[in-house]
């Protein structure tokens, strides 16, 4: 967790204590317009987002629902609790994984790949018990009352 995500100055832990929700940091990709300046405060999808880019558009305070896949981005054996597999998981966006310092994961421009293959990715700032790289598939749906509320009351982006 931080004290102040890239998405309006959030504490990212205090956003989604009690709610059900994991706060997430998308790829600069998921949200490439920075209404502020440049690269990396209160970032918004741009339009090329979806439309057949294969990067969804995961702005600052954008909320998904997925579930975790048996399948990491290298080789490697699944091991534990394969719980983690059998849950959905709500996620909301309070932070962004900058390209620069981060190229391995998260790529820089709409529908660009990572050195993985994926154009899309989140970093958990704490994820669900079990984690492991594991791939996520997701789709993005409405945040819920209570999270709309407290992107409201925490974020400095004004949306």
């Amino acid at each position: 967790d931080t004290c102040c995500g890239a998405c309006g100055k959030m504490n990212t832990a205090s956003l989604v204590a009690g709610t059900g929700y994991y706060s997430v940091a998308s790829a600069e990709s998921m949200q490439s317009v920075f209404p502020f300046g440049s690269c990396c405060w209160c970032g918004e999808a741009d339009r090329e987002c979806g439309h057949g880019s294969g990067t969804a558009p995961m702005g600052c305070s954008a909320c998904a629902r997925g579930r975790f896949l048996p399948k990491r981005p290298y080789e490697s054996p699944i091991w534990g609790d394969r719980q983690i597999f059998e849950q959905e998981v709500n996620i909301v966006v309070a932070d962004i994984c900058p390209y620069l310092g981060n190229e391995a994961w998260c790529p820089e421009r709409t529908g660009t790949p990572n050195r993985f293959g994926s154009k899309n990715h989140f970093d958990f700032s704490a994820p669900p018990p079990g984690f492991d790289n594991y791939y996520f598939v997701f789709t993005p749906a409405p945040c819920s009352p209570e999270i709309q509320q407290r992107l409201s009351a925490m974020s400095q982006c004004g949306r």
